[in-house]
């Protein structure tokens, strides 16, 4: 079983990275996927690969990465280059085109999964500002390699699972 965090959009908000990471245990992959307003160093990133969103300056921040542990391969990028708050379509077809299983955006503030294309493009919503009439959010995803299958939790600020769902990968 993989452990995957993953957090977006905390807008400047000091100590809630910190919060995050120090709830969860046995962390494997920890992403931040933009808009954290934070230098690329700052020690409250330090914790997570992260990826530059539309209001993080600093050129160290990479627009998209890829990752991928014990088998499973994800895309991840803040999501304003690919037009997300129109359509995923343009971000699972990049990560198809990548071999990946999953892609991960932020940008939209609103904590969402879809499967397009057989790749799970996910949102973990935005840990501190949320756009939707779900609270602040983040991710939490066990994938288990052996069976092929995920659980995606969304968490509130205060680590509580407000959502969850089981499926295949």
């Amino acid at each position: 079983m993989t452990k995957w965090i993953i957090v977006s959009d905390n807008h400047t908000e000091q100590g809630i990275l910190f919060d995050v990471i120090n709830h969860h245990e046995n962390i494997d992959v920890a992403i931040h996927l933009g808009d954290s307003e934070f230098a690329y160093d700052d020690s409250e990133l330090s914790h997570f690969y992260r990826v530059k969103g539309n209001t993080d300056f600093y050129p160290e921040f990479p627009n998209e990465e890829t990752i991928e542990k014990d088998g499973v391969k994800a895309f991840y990028t803040h999501g304003h280059l690919y037009n997300v708050n129109r359509t995923r379509m343009q971000l699972a077809e990049q990560a198809k085109a990548l071999g990946c299983q999953f892609a991960f955006y932020g940008h939209t503030h609103v904590a969402k999964h879809e499967n397009i294309g057989n790749v799970h493009v996910i949102n973990p919503g935005s840990i501190s500002q949320s756009r939707s009439n779900v609270e602040e959010t983040y991710a939490e995803l066990l994938i288990d390699e052996h069976s092929n299958t995920a659980v995606l939790n969304f968490y509130n600020r205060e680590h509580k699972v407000i959502e969850s769902e089981t499926f295949e990968i």
